[in-house]
């Protein structure tokens, strides 16, 4: 009975190999097609989300929507190979959770370009040395991520899509023992993300800032004594041993990550918005151009104020909105916030992060 079952996987095996070759062909003629047409827009996230959801509502299992998303990814990334090289820049070094969602979102068959910090990414999505970059924004539980959204609004690139990333924070060290602990290093927020626990079972260590947490983990590797806080990964990346598991003071803690990058991104059907404005200091302004998008039934998922840095007590905005600047009701609304607004600054419509 084995045997057969062996040779059922196997048969179906074959058939699925020859299929995927038809899609990569294809693929490849789509890839000429744009060609002749001068048409440069070979990644098409907008494309690529919809394909995802549609196979996820379709699914009747045993594999589950998250076996599916995996498979198609990888499936989708590794025909994208044939059409263009896309390199994507992200907050390394290797082993941080910038790193991961980028590979959730473009899947392995990439090129992936590590950076020492945020500047970076952004500096190589700006000149064109890299086509997208993968920035973390905002986390569930400790807010935004203050010198991403400066730098949002300092570059003239786009956002093109999200990630979302539930995060579990451990401990690691060239040490077996928590007692032989002086200091954590990690990135700043991860260390608020984890101060209840840090208070409780480290009440004397000295936490370190670092650029990234996989940073961190370089950091340890070469001291004695210390220890860091990143992703499971990294232990084995940097042979470091785990101290502690799931460190972090909530459990339902989610990071969402940004795809940057220079182009326009096509409506999804499922997609967000972000913008940015001033407007008069005045009494009732704030309320008067949120109820444009109430009156345009159109949902607000985020506002974030942010000082100007031009004059004490003046801030801009930072709006998360549902829907596509494509979709007229959406471009309307904007148009009349627009009017109301000192400065007004489109950051990019997008798909939504697939969790």
């Amino acid at each position: 009975m084995l045997k057969k079952y062996r040779d059922n996987i196997d048969a179906i095996d074959i058939k699925i190999l020859k299929l995927l070759n038809q899609r990569a062909e294809i693929a490849k003629n789509v890839a000429e097609y744009k060609k002749a047409s001068n048409n440069t827009l070979i990644f098409r996230p907008d494309r690529e989300s919809q394909i995802i959801k549609k196979l996820r509502l379709l699914n009747d299992g045993p594999l589950n929507a998250s076996h599916i998303h995996n498979i198609y990814r990888e499936i989708i990334s590794s025909c994208l190979s044939l059409e263009t090289n896309l390199k994507v820049s992200f907050l390394g070094p290797e082993g941080t959770y910038s790193q991961i969602a980028a590979r959730k979102f473009f899947g392995n068959s990439v090129t992936k370009d590590s950076k020492k910090n945020l500047s970076e990414v952004f500096d190589a999505v700006k000149n064109n040395t890299s086509d997208y970059g993968v920035v973390p924004v905002e986390n569930s539980n400790q807010g935004s991520i203050k010198a991403t959204i400066d730098f949002l609004l300092k570059y003239n690139v786009k956002i093109c899509g999200e990630q979302n990333m539930p995060i579990r924070h451990t401990l690691m060290s060239k040490s077996t023992s928590l007692k032989a602990i002086k200091k954590i290093y990690a990135h700043n927020q991860t260390l608020s993300q984890c101060s209840e626990w840090i208070n409780k079972n480290l009440p004397n260590a000295e936490c370190i800032s670092t650029d990234s947490n996989a940073q961190a983990a370089l950091h340890v590797k070469k001291e004695k004594n210390s220890s860091c806080i990143a992703n499971e990964v990294c232990s084995k990346l940097y042979k470091l041993n785990i101290i502690a598991r799931s460190i972090n003071d909530s459990y339902d803690n989610t990071t969402r990550f940004l795809v940057i990058g220079n182009s326009e991104i096509a409506e999804s059907k499922n997609d967000k918005t972000t913008f940015v404005m001033s407007l008069q200091n005045k009494s009732g302004s704030l309320s008067k151009a949120l109820q444009v998008l109430s009156d345009s039934k159109i949902s607000m998922t985020k506002i974030e104020s942010i000082p100007t840095k031009e004059k004490n007590w003046e801030y801009l905005f930072l709006i998360d909105i549902s829907g596509h600047i494509n979709n007229k009701k959406i471009s309307d609304a904007l148009n009349k916030i627009k009017k109301q607004s000192r400065y007004f600054q489109l950051l990019g419509s997008y798909p939504k992060s697939i969790d």
